[in-house]
């Protein structure tokens, strides 16, 4: 936490040689005291699943959720990136690994999960469906397990989470709007 925006550079190459905090097993078996956050939106009817996709995969549904994004590259298993989140006046960087990676014909998305120095431990997913049971026949849908880290965080649950579910929104209409 600090009052200027993060280094975020000298942060990722910090946490380049760092090991993920959480693993893919959270999402299916969440650890005691974990909150679990699961979305869901119907994608409009000129989406489309390859620019979706491709905005996904390229950081721009997460720039368009508000976050100062930097990554070591696309997403793909073993880059990092660290996200800057605003919150009033303070700073956060937030350092998370790729850890899977899915692109077929009709699920495309990645998971990343936590590094060192995150405010939060825990793992999130992010994935574009073709959905035949909705009228655009496409939606987007975030997945995350995480507890708090951050000493801020553990005192302020309620504002921790407002954080992320303001966010979380950011994601889903970033992906709505195409």
């Amino acid at each position: 936490m600090q009052l200027t925006r993060p280094d975020l550079a000298r942060v990722l190459q910090r946490s380049a040689a760092e090991r993920p905090t959480a693993d893919l097993g959270w999402l299916d078996a969440p650890p005691p005291g974990s909150r679990v956050l699961r979305e869901r939106v119907t994608l409009g009817p000129g989406a489309s699943f390859e620019a979706t996709a491709d905005a996904l995969f390229g950081w721009a549904i997460h720039r368009g959720a508000g976050l100062v994004i930097a990554p070591s590259g696309p997403a793909e298993v073993g880059v990092t990136v660290v996200q800057g989140v605003r919150v009033g006046p303070f700073w956060f960087a937030a350092p998370c690994r790729v850890v899977d990676v899915v692109r077929g014909p009709d699920a495309a998305g990645f998971t990343y999960a936590t590094l060192p120095h995150h405010p939060e431990t825990g793992v999130e997913t992010f994935r574009v469906l073709r959905d035949d049971g909705v009228s655009s026949g496409l939606v987007f849908e975030v997945h995350a397990v995480a507890r708090h880290d951050f000493w801020g965080s553990r005192i302020l649950p309620r504002i921790a989470h407002r954080v992320q579910d303001r966010v979380t929104r950011g994601y889903l209409a970033t992906a709505q709007a195409g």
